[in-house]
């Protein structure tokens, strides 16, 4: 496990993980779109068409697996700051 990933798990709740995974899902496919509008425009014009590295999705899509294969170091969602053990 990177020292990213031991970040990551031990200051991350399972459910912010979560929602930074959809947030940049959709952000993909923003990106994506872009991308598709970009070709479509520049097709048209006869211009250069531009590559997907030029709009991040090979990033995008790191980031988001990264994010979401990380243990998390939280048995249930806390604040991500520390692990509080229950007694019953």
């Amino acid at each position: 496990m990177s020292s990213y990933d031991q970040v990551i798990g031990a200051h991350v709740s399972q459910r912010e993980r979560a929602f930074l995974v959809e947030a940049l899902d959709l952000l993909m496919r923003e990106r994506s779109n872009a991308l598709r509008i970009a070709t479509d425009v520049a097709k048209a014009r006869g211009e250069r068409v531009p590559e997907v590295q030029e709009f991040g999705l090979d990033d995008i899509l790191r980031l988001s697996r990264q994010i979401s294969e990380v243990p998390s170091a939280e048995p249930s969602e806390s604040n991500g700051t520390s692990l509080h053990l229950r007694r019953k």
